[in-house]
């Protein structure tokens, strides 16, 4: 039987899109924005740690943003206008 794997997304903004190919060994990357130089990649929660450590290593990373998608609310009941 198959699990759900627990994953991240991450945004990582890069100097140069030709380096997309070496962040592949990362994770999952979903999205490329050349003209802006970012991408969106999903990683697993268990490599996390280790993953932005890695990420922050290397000379062409710029900057690395974790989704604050697990900090929003997702609860919608009572919200009823009166």
């Amino acid at each position: 039987m198959m699990s759900i794997v627990e994953r991240t997304q991450l945004i990582i903004y890069i100097k140069s899109p030709k380096h997309e190919r070496q962040l592949r060994k990362f994770g999952h990357i979903v999205h490329i924005n050349r003209s802006e130089k970012w991408l969106s990649m999903y990683i697993n929660n268990d490599k996390l740690e280790w993953t932005l450590e890695q990420l922050e290593k290397l000379k062409f990373v710029t900057n690395v943003v974790s989704s604050s998608y697990k900090l929003l609310k997702k609860d919608y009941s009572n919200t009823s206008v009166e």
